[in-house]
């Protein structure tokens, strides 16, 4: 019976080393990973766990770039560019904090100019809602205008040729 216990302290003390390594693993993969130096990094989250700072989003093992831009306190503020998965500009969105409307452009994967207009969020404590909204301009393939499309809370209302 002694030799019993014994024999199980010996193993939990052997294990326990390697229980806390994979905790370690476990919380390090919920930080974001850190690039740069001092208050030129990216990728930070503020005192209340929230993005905050310069943003890079990256996909495939070549760390390829699809999403960039800043974060302010969990909201993003300024310009974020979104690129398709080969390096191309894919999207454009300038958030103005003041009247809570996004610019919005829109690019085809030969680079050209799709579609331009604005969009808009509603942030609330169950989801985030971000729809377009107004007047939006569409071109072709090859960057030449189209025609305009009127949405309204997202839904398409009217389109109408040059």
């Amino acid at each position: 019976m002694k030799n019993k216990n014994l024999i199980i302290c010996f193993i939990l003390v052997m294990l326990l080393p390697v229980a806390g390594e994979g905790q370690e693993l476990a919380s390090s993969k919920m930080q974001p990973e850190k690039h740069g130096f001092l208050f030129f990094r990216i990728n930070r989250l503020d005192k209340e766990s929230k993005y905050h700072g310069r943003w890079k989003v990256y996909i495939g093992e070549r760390r390829t770039v699809i999403r960039s831009g800043r974060f302010r306190h969990g909201v993003e503020t300024g310009k974020w560019r979104y690129y398709y998965p080969d390096g191309v500009r894919y999207m454009v969105e300038k958030y103005n904090r003041r009247d809570n409307v996004i610019l919005v452009k829109k690019y085809h994967e030969n680079g050209k100019k799709a579609r331009e207009g604005s969009a808009r969020i509603i942030r609330s404590s169950f989801k985030d809602h971000y729809y377009w909204f107004g007047d939006w301009k569409v071109y072709d393939l090859k960057g030449n205008f189209s025609h305009t499309e009127t949405y309204k809370s997202g839904n398409l209302v009217s389109s109408t040729k040059k």
